[in-house]
């Protein structure tokens, strides 16, 4: 593929996919098929016997500014603790209540969702 642009590079470095036979593990000896029962009809799925594979790097293989990127540390997961937990707490610890993409904020300088209970609490303490 043609990449155009400084900016745009292939992922991981131009690792290339490569076809490898399917495990099959745990379907039983029908091939990889599965029966599905849906009120009276049965219908089934199969798996294709080759898989498309995309290698990942092991975590040793990342450069320090990679690492950074890709996870997070001790204080960035805390605090990401404490504002999920606010965010749950105001959906009343009821995962069916949690507000989706859709019903988030836009910050307008980061692009980043903001869920509303932070702007709502901004709104109260003025």
């Amino acid at each position: 593929s043609t990449f155009r642009g400084s900016a745009v590079r292939p992922p991981l470095g131009g690792a290339r996919p490569f076809v490898e036979p399917l495990k099959v593990d745990g379907y039983g000896s029908d091939g990889g098929e599965k029966s599905l029962r849906r009120k009276g009809s049965t219908r089934k799925i199969a798996f294709d016997d080759s898989v498309s594979v995309m290698p990942i790097p092991m975590r040793t293989e990342y450069s320090d500014r990679i690492k950074q990127r890709i996870w997070s540390n001790r204080y960035e997961l805390q605090e990401n603790a404490q504002r999920n937990a606010v965010e749950f707490a105001a959906e009343g610890w009821n995962w069916r209540n949690v507000t989706e993409d859709e019903g988030m904020y836009v910050c307008s300088v980061s692009g980043e969702l903001v869920h509303p209970v932070h702007c709502e609490n901004q709104h109260e303490t003025r």
